[in-house]
Parts: C-alpha cells; structure tokens; sequence
C-alpha cells in the first residue's frame, strides 16, 4: 500500500465517524503535525537543529500533500521546532488547510470517501475504506510480530499513535508486549539513534503545545 506516514497516521486516527475526530481534538492535530515532520525529516527534506528546523531542499513533487505543512516551516524557517507544531496544532485556519490537503490525497488514491459536514461552518470529514484500513493495520502488524527490524517508517507511524493513545485500539496488550520488546531492541541499534533522537524531542514538543 503506497501510503506515506502523515497519510497512514490519517486514516488509522478515524473511527467509524470518520476524520473529524482528528480535527476537533487538539491532541490529534498536534500528532498530525508531528507524523508529517516525521516524513519530512525521514526523508532528508528539513533537519531539525537543536534550535531550529532547517530546509534542505525543495518539497518533491510527491509530497504535495505536505505542501501547505512545508510553507509554515518555510515563513519559520530558522525557528524552533516548537514554535513550528504550535502554528499548526492551535490555530484552526492552519490545521483545516493541512488536514484538507492530506485528506483529499487520500480521495485521489480512492483510499477515503469525503463528505461534508455542518450547515453554517463547513468541514471536510474523510471516511476511509473499511479494507484500506483493515488491511493497513494488517500490514503493521505484520512487521512488528514477523519482521526483524520495524522500518523508521513504522517506527515513526507507531510514536505518534502511542503518543496518541491510540496504539491499544489495534494491539493486543500481548503485541503491545512485543512492540516495547522491539523498541528496547532499537534503542540500542545505531541505525535508530536519530529517529528515537527524534520521536523523543517531538513528543517533548508536542506535550508543550498541548499544555
């Protein structure tokens, strides 16, 4: 399934009400925000400093998506990293261009059917595919319980969720059991050192935009 981790983290935060559960909660949208500096950082596009966040190069053409994500960190550029996820995570007008942009990536894949909610304030509200979903949350289990290393992909897909509180909807407390075993395994795995480096400073951030 070609999905990036701000598209996955997306569809497996709806419930059967579909994605205005990420845009009426301030902590999802927050987490939002972190899994799409995830896949900007992940993928070499900005770096975050111990001050600021940094672009390394132009947004690629398949991450269009990120397009209105990647402009606030542009006009910020040489800011904090806090300073970044607070433009993003408090302010409505900010969070609804950036969840419409993922969302209606996900209608052009057929991966979510959109609706619109609301009579006098419209809202976009993104229903993904029963399946889409299943067989995602299959392919995550899968890796965790059967590979021998989670991918810095998933690694970052399962931070925000369990930051989230969202892991426990799609583990058993047994899987759960073997994800934290897998993680213990990673942070001692150089290969992991700047993506724990990372997932550890965002949820640090997050909290602090949350509080």
């Amino acid at each position: 399934m070609e999905l990036n981790i701000p598209q996955k983290y997306f569809i497996l935060s709806c419930n059967e009400k579909g994605s205005v559960r990420i845009f009426k909660n301030t902590r999802r949208r927050a987490f939002l925000a972190e899994s799409s500096i995830f896949d900007l950082a992940l993928n070499d596009i900005i770096d975050l400093t111990d001050n600021s966040v940094i672009i390394n190069k132009l947004l690629p053409d398949d991450k269009t998506y990120l397009n209105e994500f990647f402009q606030i960190i542009n006009k910020n550029q040489g800011k904090s990293v806090t300073h970044v996820l607070r433009a993003m995570a408090t302010k409505e007008r900010i969070t609804k261009q950036i969840y419409n942009e993922i969302g209606d990536s996900l209608v052009d894949k057929v991966y979510v059917t959109k609706a619109v909610t609301g009579v006098i304030t419209k809202t976009n509200n993104y229903i993904p595919d029963y399946q889409v979903k299943k067989d995602l949350v299959k392919d995550v289990r899968n890796e965790i319980l059967n590979a021998p290393k989670i991918s810095p992909e998933t690694f970052a897909l399962l931070a925000t969720l369990y930051g989230n509180h969202d892991l426990k909807v799609f583990f058993t407390p047994f899987e759960q059991r073997q994800l934290k075993t897998k993680i213990k395994e990673a942070s001692v795995d150089p290969t992991y050192d700047k993506l724990i480096s990372l997932s550890k400073r965002l949820n640090m951030v997050v909290l602090t935009v949350l509080g």
